[in-house]
């Protein structure tokens, strides 16, 4: 018994698990990516793979500097004059 879909291989490359899923396309994302397909040919689905895998190894790159974050106690002696004015 199978616990999730995995596409047929035909050669020696081995393609990883994958999960079958659903995502809408508006009109135009639809069109780009058939025209994208044709004229890189490659499948629509190798297509969205790659571009998810950008994504998230992008968010995955972006890390806040170490600096953020680090300030505790009091201001620095410059800025305790510094006052909001609806405030005493």
């Amino acid at each position: 018994m199978m616990d999730g879909w995995q596409p047929h291989v035909a050669s020696a490359a081995v393609i990883p698990r994958v999960e079958r899923t659903t995502i809408y396309l508006d009109v135009d994302q639809r069109r780009r990516l058939r025209s994208l397909a044709a004229s890189s040919d490659r499948p629509r689905d190798q297509l969205i793979r790659e571009a998810i895998d950008r994504y998230l190894g992008r968010r995955d790159a972006f890390r806040l500097p170490s600096w953020v974050g680090a300030w505790t106690g009091e201001p620095p002696a410059d800025q305790r004059a510094v006052r909001h004015p609806n405030r005493p």
